[in-house]
């Protein structure tokens, strides 16, 4: 599985606007699409929101991306998630072998 991490910072005061845009339509649709929500982070103080996305990717990560963005679903959000938020960073992150890791 690959996955991604997503860091954003969010626009001053659409912290709140901005998660539940992300629980109750981004997560869902992503889901619908074959991705995992691994997790997800905010610091509400500093307006950061951070999460992990996986997904099987058997065509690549770019394939994956484009089918979920090209659903017409995504252009259907009642919101652009773009409009709350000030940036975003996004690093797709290849696994490494637990037998590789030192305790």
């Amino acid at each position: 599985m690959l996955c991604q991490l997503r860091t954003y910072q969010v626009r001053p005061g659409a912290m709140d606007e901005f998660v539940a845009l992300w629980r109750d339509h981004l997560v869902p649709l992503r889901e619908s699409h074959g991705y995992q929500v691994l997790g997800a982070w905010n610091d509400p103080k500093k307006g950061t929101f951070a999460w992990v996305v996986g997904h099987e990717a058997p065509d690549g990560w770019d394939a994956a991306e484009k089918i979920y963005y090209d659903d017409p679903a995504r252009s259907a959000l009642p919101r652009d998630p773009k409009d709350l938020l000030l940036s975003a960073d996004t690093q797709v992150l290849q696994p490494v072998a637990a037998d590789r890791l030192q305790h």
